[in-house]
């Protein structure tokens, strides 16, 4: 190694971190590293609806979303599957945006797999396309009723 290839890596090496410092320094690399699966249940043998589908039957009734996934592209571009307790239902990429935002908030992750977040189907007129689109969006808890009929909506799905 010449003299000037030697100077440049003293350059470009990272300084010696002490351990204070780096629990200072360091403290949101920790928020960047994913462990495992984001979400915990289990979709095997769940039947898959599209929101259009889920709209036609519940209307804007209440609904639990357990997980949140984001579907590689398949020809159509990414989109979007909430998971119920039942089953999977399928959003377009118009859901991408808050999809994301979802996944990329830890506490939301931890308190969808520890309760599971109210939300309703809406629907939206896609001008782009000239056809209706579909959407989620989360209850407020004044909005979500106190008990749920055995035949409620939220248990169906």
């Amino acid at each position: 190694m010449n003299a000037e290839n030697k100077n440049l890596k003293e350059k470009t090496a990272p300084a010696a971190v002490t351990e204070t410092e780096e629990d200072d320094d360091f403290d949101f690399a920790e928020s960047f590293n994913r462990k495992g699966r984001l979400f915990t249940i289990d979709t095997e043998g769940m039947e898959g609806h599209k929101a259009s589908e889920v709209y036609k039957a519940v209307g804007s009734e209440p609904l639990i979303m357990k997980a949140i996934f984001i579907n590689k592209d398949t020809g159509y571009g990414e989109s979007v599957s909430v998971v119920t307790p039942n089953s999977v239902i399928y959003f377009s990429k118009a859901n991408l945006e808050a999809a994301h935002n979802i996944r990329d908030n830890q506490k939301a992750v931890d308190k969808i797999n520890e309760k599971g977040a109210f939300f309703r189907i809406t629907e939206f007129e896609a001008k782009k396309y000239k056809k209706k689109g579909y959407s989620f969006e989360f209850l407020k808890k004044s909005e979500i009723p106190e008990e749920f009929e055995e035949d409620a909506a939220c248990f169906k799905w």
